[in-house]
């Protein structure tokens, strides 16, 4: 099949959709940035973009073929986005020490990532479904 008739969103696209949903005006964005580090977009606001981007970009981060953490190259103890707000930090730490488990590990997702799965999940679902022909 022809690789060019598969339509991803452009990286230019998701920019202008990270953009919008952040406020950030005035940054400078490119596949480098980072939601977390240099956008501030943690917790429960990187969840709603990710949410959001789902319905902007008609994918789902959850396939029956991969999950999310798939998807996002993710260890069990890794994760998109730190917490917001004070937690129980300390408790947290004590228990993970006491059951052996590994500390979290905070993955910041750059432009450029949300961009290649934005565009290998459109697509998987082109293909799975494709355009009728047209006469």
């Amino acid at each position: 099949m022809n690789e060019n008739i598969y339509m991803g969103p452009s990286l230019t696209e998701v920019i202008a959709f990270i953009r919008e949903f952040s406020g950030c005006r005035r940054e400078a964005i490119d596949e480098n940035t980072r939601l977390e580090k240099d956008l501030h977009i943690t917790g429960d606001d990187g969840v709603e973009l990710l949410e959001e981007a789902e319905k902007v970009f008609c994918v789902s981060f959850e396939t029956p073929d991969e999950d999310f953490r798939t998807l996002f190259s993710l260890s069990d103890n890794e994760y998109l986005f730190n917490s917001e707000g004070l937690g129980l930090i300390d408790i947290g730490y004590f228990w993970r020490w006491l059951h052996g488990r590994p500390q979290p590990v905070v993955c910041d997702l750059s432009v450029g990532k949300l961009h290649q799965v934005l565009v290998k999940l459109r697509r998987e679902n082109q293909e799975k479904h494709p355009p009728a022909p047209t006469e």
